[in-house]
């Protein structure tokens, strides 16, 4: 049963729920607001809200300013405050900001905007006004949505409500809708076992999978993210569930063990201050929407913080902390990782019999008896879970192959839908197993002291990228247009870099290919108009940092090289303008000096011969289509740029004099390709 993340909402305290077409009013004693605001369930349910406005700022009021979680489409929702006409909520009703706005407003990737609705003159009066909103009708994948917060504006945009009006609703308050044995026991069974329908559409059809094939295999994920009683509830409805088997199954899981540190709008691992503070058990829960910046530009004070932009910033044996570096890239609520179609349903037999579907459960030697096993600490320490997860991967694309790699495949909304749905799958079982067995906070068994304090043993992710299954941009992408298609790349990239970047030991291109991630900020650029400096830095640094710093390049998987990493040149490529051009000039050159300095000073640790020894190859590595600029391993080609940028002529002629000691060596060793010799082996000079 997957609750979707445009379609179910909130609890608010007063706000029970409504079906069909009732109008609730929802007020706290003293007039508080509880928020959010919940409407869950059939079409036409309806939810209102009471609110007082001072008699001096109602005749002011001009707009209803929101900020609304799971509008999936254009006409969904609507609203209507006091005697005023329905609004139907669309990017035509509704201003909606950025940057929700360029990633495709309602309908687009971001699960939460931030919208305002004109009023018409004199609509909000002194003193009691209502508000009401609506759930139109479902597209066969929502049931609902949630709004978060609210305010009337005047004229001057100033909000009218006083913030001491509102109260959000404490979710450790809440208790089973039944708390029988019998109950919650039949909670468990149906959540194990009932028979689904795709959804509430009168066509809909019986579907194989059940509520704990979608989500954690017991309910946690709905008890972590705090999805209410009656959102649980509502969505077993849509799944062709009766009313008690949702409320039986709603008491279930709120009657599992732990208290649930994050809300179905905050989306997980969403970065920023003050998250590693917190217990690892919280991580998944991200540091809030609200760190979800408004623009690319705030980031930068939070990667060079108050020592200003210097060299040690960009030190590759240095260690940024991406997950306390809040970004403008509003990451996927829980709801968009949950597969829309299950693999059983997807795939069939050709899923049952699948090695893909054996390593996740169903033998002994699957990951979750391996990480059942009492020999969990020696299966970390030695690799094993490392190496079963990236089995498990392969195995995935084993199973997927047939449908996504041929050369003459018809990609349709259906195949697409089918396709991601299997890597969310896949994804979500991921966290399942990571916080069941407490991997999270286990990376230094593995990765010792130069590890991250927090990790993922894999690379699934990244693997979750519509692009890693040759999903197209188009009707056929997530979202039926490229820039959705574009934003859930981008979106399942930045999580593998938030959750594991390499821990300062790739191996060779795992668990991040640097270039390919780095040069697909210019796809989703391309769509979204909205360039990312400040990400891509965060990208490109912690691209330099995946290298042990105890290893040097004589180690050619492990070790640093050159070549690995994207070019330093990449700050004054004229390709790469657009993306700096928000950065003002002396930002963007001293950004660039810094960059290359550290890159040099890294590769001036070991003498030039040591990158060039008898019998060293490097693994053939195709550099993605359009990324070639960024990755010649020879950035001091690029000093005509880099004067024309006023860079400081010293630091050019240093990295001249570097460029052609190393170029001279390549040639007595008789390297060819990238600077580096890419696939040759290396031959003694006669």
């Amino acid at each position: 049963m997957r609750i979707t993340p445009r379609r179910r909402l909130t609890v608010l305290a007063l706000i029970a729920f409504v079906t069909w077409g009732t109008a609730l009013a929802a007020r706290a004693a003293r007039g508080t607001i509880v928020l959010p605001v919940e409407i869950v369930g059939e079409n036409g349910t309806t939810v209102s809200v009471t609110v007082d406005v001072p008699s001096a700022r109602a005749r002011d009021v001009r707009s209803l300013w929101m900020q609304v979680h799971g509008l999936g489409y254009a006409g969904m929702a609507s609203v209507q405050v006091n005697s005023s006409a329905w609004i139907a909520l669309g990017n035509d009703t509704a201003s909606i900001a950025e940057p929700g706005r360029s990633y495709g407003g309602i309908g687009g990737g971001f699960g939460t905007l931030k919208l305002t609705v004109a009023l018409p003159a004199n609509t909000v009066v002194d003193g009691t006004n209502t508000i009401r909103f609506r759930f139109n009708q479902t597209d066969g994948i929502a049931s609902g949505f949630r709004v978060v917060a609210f305010n009337f504006l005047g004229s001057d945009a100033s909000r009218v409500i006083e913030s001491d009006a509102f109260i959000q609703e404490n979710p450790d308050t809440w208790t089973p809708p039944l708390t029988d044995p019998d109950s919650l026991r039949a909670g468990r069974e149906a959540w194990v076992g009932a028979t689904l329908k795709a959804s509430s559409l009168q066509d809909a059809k019986t579907i194989r999978a059940h509520c704990a094939d979608c989500h954690a295999h017991d309910g946690r994920d709905l008890k972590y993210f705090n999805f209410s009683n009656a959102s649980i509830t509502a969505r077993s409805r849509f799944h062709g569930l009766t009313d008690l088997q949702g409320r039986q199954i709603a008491s279930y899981v709120r009657s599992l063990p732990g208290r649930g540190p994050g809300r179905p709008w905050n989306p997980p691992y969403q970065p920023g201050p003050g998250l590693d503070a917190r217990p690892v058990s919280d991580w998944a829960a991200g540091a809030g929407v609200e760190w979800a910046l408004e623009t690319d530009s705030e980031t930068l004070s939070h990667v060079f913080g108050k020592g200003g932009i210097t060299p040690d910033a960009f030190r590759p044996d240095g260690n940024l902390n991406p997950r306390e570096i809040p970004i403008a890239l509003q990451l996927p609520d829980w709801s968009h990782w949950l597969p829309r179609v299950h693999p059983i349903d997807a795939w069939g037999t050709a899923f049952e019999k699948s090695d893909f579907a054996k390593l996740y459960d169903g033998s002994k030697s699957s990951l979750r008896e391996t990480l059942a096993s009492t020999a969990l600490s020696s299966h970390i320490a030695s690799g094993r879970i490392t190496t079963m997860f990236d089995k498990w991967t392969l195995a995935r694309r084993a199973l997927l192959k047939p449908y996504v790699e041929p050369a003459n495949v018809r990609w349709t909304p259906e195949l697409g839908t089918n396709a991601y749905g299997t890597q969310l799958w896949q994804l979500v079982k991921t966290w399942e197993m990571t916080q069941e067995f407490g991997l999270e906070g286990r990376g230094s068994e593995l990765f010792g002291s130069t590890g991250e304090s927090r990790t993922w043993f894999n690379g699934i992710p990244a693997a979750t990228a519509p692009a890693a299954v040759n999903i197209p941009d188009g009707p056929a992408g997530m979202g039926g247009m490229a820039l959705t298609n574009e934003y859930f790349d981008a979106s399942w990239y930045e999580l593998q870099v938030l959750v594991n970047s390499g821990n300062h030991q790739h191996l060779d291109r795992t668990p991040v290919d640097w270039v390919y991630v780095i040069g697909r900020f210019q796809s989703l650029y391309r769509e979204s108009g909205r360039p990312e400096p400040a990400r891509l830095l965060v990208a490109l640094i912690k691209s330099m940092q995946s290298t042990d710093p105890r290893i040097g390049p004589d180690d050619v998987e492990r070790g640093w090289r050159p070549t690995r990493s994207v070019d330093p040149a990449i700050m004054v490529l004229p390709a790469w303008a657009p993306m700096f051009e928000p950065l003002p000039s002396e930002t963007r050159r001293a950004i660039t000096e810094s960059l290359l300095t550290a890159w040099l000073d890294k590769n001036q640790q070991y003498r030039v011969d040591r990158y060039f020894r008898v019998n060293i190859r490097e693994k053939s590595y195709t550099v993605p289509g359009g990324y070639t600029d960024i990755a010649t391993g020879k950035p001091w080609e690029s000093a005509p740029q880099l004067e024309a940028a006023g860079i400081d002529e010293n630091l050019i002629a240093r990295l001249q004099a570097w460029g052609t000691s190393y170029s001279e060596m390549a040639r007595r060793f008789q390297y060819g390709g990238r600077g580096g010799g890419m696939g040759i082996t290396p031959r003694l000079p006669r």
